[in-house]
C-alpha cells in the first residue's frame, strides 16, 4: 500500500468519524432538546413527540442485527458511504416540512443511515491501524462519536439564541452532505477490496448465542440497565428537569449535556476499576443493577413527596455513569461465547439496548398523557402524576435489572 492511498484512507476514516459524530448528535438532539418546541409549532401531544426518538431506535436496534454481515460483505468504506448518503438525506427531509409523516420518515432514514458507522468505522480501523494502536484508535473513535451527544444539548440550545432550531439543522444536514460527496470523490481514487459474495446471512450464529441462558440473562440486565439512562438522556430527562425541578432550558440542557460527558468517561473508568479489583465483571454488573434500582427508588420517592430537589440531576449523572458498561459487557460476551459467534452476540445486545429505548419512548408518551397536562403560556407542563407512571416503569424496569443480575454466573 502507497503512501498517497494509506493518506486517503485515514481521510476516509476521519469523514467516517465525523459521520459517527452527526449520527450521535442526531439521536440524542430530537426530541430531547427541542420537545417543548416541537409541541408548540407541531401543535401535538407527547405520544407524537416522543415517537421522533422511538422510530429512530426501532430501525436502528433492527439494523443492528445485519450490519455485521454486510460490513463484512461489503466492506466498511462502502456502508460508510451508504450511511452519510441515507444520514444526510434524512437530516436534510426533517428541518423543511411541517408534516408529521414526512418527520417519522426522515428520522426512520436517520436511524438507518446512523447505524452504519459504528461496526464499519472498526473494521477499516482494524485494516488500517496497527495492534498496539487499535484499542487507542477505537477509544479516540468512540469519544468523538460521544461529543455529537454533548453538542446536542447544551451547545444546541445555545445556539437558538442566534439561529431558529430548524436553520441549525438544515445547516448541519449540509456538513453531512458536503462530506458524502467528499468521500465519494476520495473512495473512488483509492483501491478498496472487492465485494465478498460469500459472506451471507445465517440464523445458525443467533440461534446459538440466544440458546444459551447467561446470554439471555445478561442481555436482559444491560437492555434496562442502558434503556432507562438513555430514553432519560434522548427523550425525557430535558423536560423533566423543566417541569418538575423548575429548571430553566439552559440549565437542564447543561445537565444533559454533563450526562454525556459522564457516559463517554465512564466506558473507561468502569473498565480501569473492574480491572482493579480482579475483573470480576459480574460482581460489578450486579453491583450496577442495586445502584440502578435505589436511584430510580430515590427519584419515585421525590416525585411522590412532591419534593422538587436540584438532587434529581444528580442522580441522572449517576445513572449515566452506571449505565456505561459496554467495555465490561463485550468482554463478557466474549468469554463466554465461541469465536464464531461472539460478535454475534455483541450485535444481539445492541439490537436489545436500542429496541428497548425504542419501546420505552413509545410507552413514555401515552403515560405522560394519562393525566391532563397543564397549560402555562405555549409551554405544556405534565404534571407530577404522570412523572410517577413514567419513573414508576423505570423502577420496575429496575427490579427486573437486578433479578436478572442476580442470575448472572462468576464462573465464564
Amino acid at each position: 500500500m502507497n503512501n498517497k492511498n494509506t493518506k486517503i484512507r485515514f481521510i476516509l476514516i476521519s469523514i467516517g468519524v465525523l459521520f459517527y459524530f452527526f449520527a450521535n448528535f442526531q439521536r440524542i438532539a430530537i426530541p430531547g432538546a427541542i420537545f417543548d418546541i416541537l409541541e408548540q409549532e407541531l401543535h401535538v401531544t407527547a405520544p407524537f413527540i416522543t415517537a421522533f426518538g422511538a422510530i429512530f431506535m426501532y430501525v436502528y436496534a433492527f439494523t443492528q442485527l445485519v450490519n455485521g454481515v454486510l460490513v463484512d460483505r461489503f466492506g466498511g468504506y462502502r456502508i460508510m458511504l451508504t450511511g452519510g448518503i441515507i444520514l444526510g438525506l434524512g437530516a436534510i427531509l426533517f428541518p423543511v416540512t411541517n408534516n408529521l409523516v414526512v418527520m417519522y420518515l426522515s428520522r426512520a432514514l436517520i436511524g438507518l443511515g446512523s447505524s452504519m458507522f459504528y461496526l464499519s468505522l472498526i473494521r477499516e480501523l482494524r485494516n488500517n491501524v496497527s495492534e498496539k494502536n487499535f484499542g487507542l484508535s477505537i477509544s479516540v473513535m468512540l469519544f468523538i462519536g460521544y461529543t455529537g451527544g454533548i453538542f446536542a444539548n447544551a451547545p444546541f440550545v445555545y445556539a437558538m439564541k442566534f439561529a431558529n432550531w430548524k436553520e441549525i439543522l438544515i445547516a448541519i444536514a449540509f456538513c453531512i452532505i458536503i462530506s458524502a460527496f467528499v468521500f465519494s470523490i476520495l473512495l473512488s481514487r483509492v483501491k478498496i477490496e472487492p465485494v465478498n459474495k460469500q459472506i451471507k446471512m445465517r440464523t445458525l450464529p443467533f440461534r446459538l448465542v440466544l440458546h444459551k441462558k447467561h446470554n439471555r440473562n445478561l442481555f436482559s440486565f444491560a437492555c434496562c440497565n442502558f434503556a432507562i439512562f438513555y430514553t432519560i438522556q434522548t427523550i425525557i430527562g430535558k423536560k423533566f428537569l423543566e417541569d418538575f425541578c423548575g429548571m430553566e432550558i439552559s440549565n437542564s440542557s447543561i445537565i444533559l449535556s454533563c450526562m454525556a460527558v459522564i457516559a463517554a468517561l465512564f466506558n473507561i473508568i468502569n473498565a480501569y476499576v473492574c480491572k482493579l479489583t480482579h475483573n470480576h465483571r459480574v460482581k460489578f454488573l450486579k453491583k450496577a443493577s442495586q445502584i440502578t434500582f435505589g436511584s430510580l427508588l430515590v427519584i419515585c420517592l421525590l416525585i411522590m413527596l412532591d419534593i422538587r430537589s436540584n438532587i434529581i440531576a444528580v442522580i441522572f449523572c449517576i445513572l449515566a455513569a452506571n449505565a456505561s458498561l459496554s467495555s465490561i459487557l463485550v468482554p463478557v460476551l466474549h468469554l463466554t461465547n465461541r469465536k464464531m459467534i461472539s460478535s454475534t452476540a455483541v450485535s444481539i445486545m445492541n439490537f436489545c439496548f436500542f429496541i428497548m429505548v425504542g419501546l420505552l419512548g413509545t410507552v413514555i408518551g401515552f403515560l405522560l398523557n394519562i393525566f391532563e397536562p397543564i397549560k402555562k403560556g405555549a409551554a405544556t407542563v405534565y404534571t407530577n402524576q404522570s412523572y410517577l407512571l413514567v419513573f414508576g416503569l423505570f423502577f420496575l424496569l429496575s427490579v427486573f435489572e437486578m433479578y436478572k443480575a442476580m442470575k448472572l454466573s462468576n464462573k465464564y
